[in-house]
Order: structure tokens, then sequence, then C-alpha cells
């Protein structure tokens, strides 16, 4: 009888953890971003990036913050997927979608929505931490092929996510 209420205590805090994020954080099922950080222009050779960036999916392969590598969870694939002008991607728990815009290196995310699902609080941790820095993301990076970097923050508190291509786009993955 012990046993049983420990373990429905458990749950029961377990499900009080995950309404507090989710009510306490609305930016976690819709993303609004608005870019003020002056970024400067690659040059115009480098337009092509585009095309790249639409024609594939991309994995999460590690995630720089102040210099550092966050650790990611394992087996749990972060992803995007460019499709005209919009995005679409899996999180670790939860897929999303919304629009972006590129203008040769600039990138910035429009409002992302992502569906509501639980999952265990390490992954939802991680995955509010990725919704964040793609909210922030300002530019990107594709001069090594197969690889595409993604910036994010303001100097005093910035990142990178690095993406690696995976194959042609894929739109139902996850």
């Amino acid at each position: 009888m012990k046993m049983k209420i420990i373990i429905l205590k458990g749950v029961l805090i377990i499900t009080v953890i995950i309404m507090l994020v989710v009510i306490f954080n609305p930016p976690l099922l819709a993303y609004t971003t608005t870019f003020s950080t002056p970024i400067s222009l690659m040059s115009s050779t480098q337009s092509s990036q585009s095309t790249t960036l639409r024609n594939y999916s991309w994995r999460l392969d590690h995630w720089e913050y102040q210099d550092s590598t966050v650790e990611l969870l394992p087996k749990i694939e972060l992803s995007l997927n460019f499709k005209g002008d919009q995005v679409l991607g899996f999180g670790g728990c939860n897929r999303f979608g919304g629009s972006f815009k590129q203008v040769k290196n600039q990138l910035s995310f429009g409002t992302l929505q992502a569906t509501q699902r639980a999952c265990e609080p390490s992954i939802m941790n991680q995955e509010f931490q990725f919704f964040s820095a793609l909210e922030s993301v300002n530019r990107m990076n594709l001069d090594t092929p197969g690889k595409l970097m993604l910036f994010y923050g303001t100097e005093a508190d910035k990142g990178i996510l690095h993406f690696v291509q995976t194959n042609e786009a894929k739109y139902n993955d996850h």
C-alpha cells in the first residue's frame, strides 16, 4: 500500500510540474519572434544557400552556448525541414512548424507552433531550450557542404546550433 501511495505521489508531482511548465511558459506552445540584432550580410556569391536550405532535412549534430558545448540527450533527435517559406521540425517530444524568412545569410523564424505532447522533464527542458534558441536565430551559415549553422542570441548571450544534412526533405517524419 505504501508503495502505491509513493508512486501516486510521484506521478502527481510530475503532472503538476508539466502543468506549471505549460501554464507559466506559454512560449513552449507558440513562439513569436522579433529580431532587432543588426546582422552583416554575406557576399552575393552565397545567395544560392536558400536552395540548399529548402531541399534537405537537417538534424542537430551539436550545440554551442557561450563557447561551451551543450550536452544533448542521447537518442533524442532534433530536426528541421524547410519547404517554401515554412519550416517543420521535431523538438524531441513535439512536432513544430511555422514560417521563416531568409535574406542571404540572415534568417529569422516567425511564429512557431508546437503540438502539446508531454514527455519526461529532461526531454521537455531540452525541447524548451531548443525552441528558445530557434526563436532568437538571426543568421545562418552554409559554407561547408552538408552543414548548417544557425547563430542565435545576442553578443552577451549567444549560441550556435550545428546541423547536418540528413537527406532529401522529409515532411512527415516523427
